[in-house]
C-alpha cells in the first residue's frame, strides 16, 4: 500500500493558485493600461479644445479692433484697407494667405495680415497675436423696404420716389495669429455696411 502524504496535494493546490493569480494579475494591468491610454486621449483632446477657445476668443478680438479701426477711418473720412473696387484687383472670398506665415508689410497691400497691437483688445498673448484683414467692397445705394425700414406709410405709397440710403461695405477677416505648428488657427469673417 502506498500512501500519500498530504503534502504532495497541498503543493498542487499552490501552483493552481499561482497561476490564477498571474493570470488576474496580467488582467488587471490590462485593463489598467487600457484605462491610461484613454484618459491620455482624452487630456490630449480637451488640451486641444482650449487651445482651439483661445484661438476663437484672439480670432474675435482681431475682428473687434478691424470694425473700430473701419469706423474711425469712416469718422477720419481716409481709407483703410485693400480697395475691391479698384481697376485690376481681385478679391477672392477668403483673403490671400489666410493659412501661411506672412511678414510684416503695409497695412492695406493686398496679402498683408495686420497684427493687433493693442494691449487691451487680447489678454493672452500666449496664444499668440491676433491679425486682421480689411477689404473695401464698395459703396452701395439701398432703398428703404432693402434697408429694413419697415412697412409703415411712405412717399412710395403716394406716388413720390423713395429715398435711398448708400452705404459702406467692409468685408473683414481675422485670424487667431501667425500659423504656428502644432497650435489652433481660427479664421472669421464678418461684412460690416455702415451708413
Amino acid at each position: 500500500m502506498i500512501r500519500r502524504s498530504p503534502e504532495a496535494g497541498a503543493c498542487r493546490e499552490r501552483g493552481v493558485v499561482l497561476l490564477t493569480v498571474l493570470m488576474l494579475l496580467i488582467v488587471m494591468s490590462l485593463l489598467g493600461l487600457a484605462s491610461l491610454r484613454g484618459t491620455i486621449l482624452e487630456e490630449r483632446m480637451s488640451g486641444a479644445m482650449f487651445d482651439r477657445s483661445l484661438a476663437f476668443q484672439a480670432a474675435e478680438s482681431a475682428l473687434r479692433v478691424a470694425e473700430l479701426k473701419v469706423r474711425q477711418a469712416l469718422v477720419e473720412g481716409r481709407s483703410i484697407g485693400v480697395d475691391c473696387t479698384a481697376a485690376g484687383v481681385i478679391c477672392a472670398a477668403t483673403p490671400p494667405g489666410v493659412n501661411v506665415t506672412t511678414a510684416a508689410c503695409s497695412a492695406d497691400a493686398p496679402g498683408c495680415w495686420v497684427n493687433v497691437t493693442e494691449a487691451s483688445s487680447y489678454s493672452d498673448k500666449a496664444a499668440g497675436v491676433p491679425q486682421y484683414y480689411i477689404e473695401f467692397m464698395g459703396n452701395v445705394s439701398v432703398s428703404p423696404e432693402d434697408a429694413g425700414a419697415g412697412r409703415s406709410a411712405s412717399g412710395n405709397q403716394y406716388g413720390a420716389p423713395p429715398p435711398t440710403y448708400n452705404k459702406v461695405v467692409y468685408r473683414i477677416s481675422a485670424r487667431s495669429q501667425n500659423p504656428v505648428a502644432g497650435r489652433a488657427l481660427v479664421a472669421l469673417q464678418a461684412t460690416i455696411e455702415v451708413r
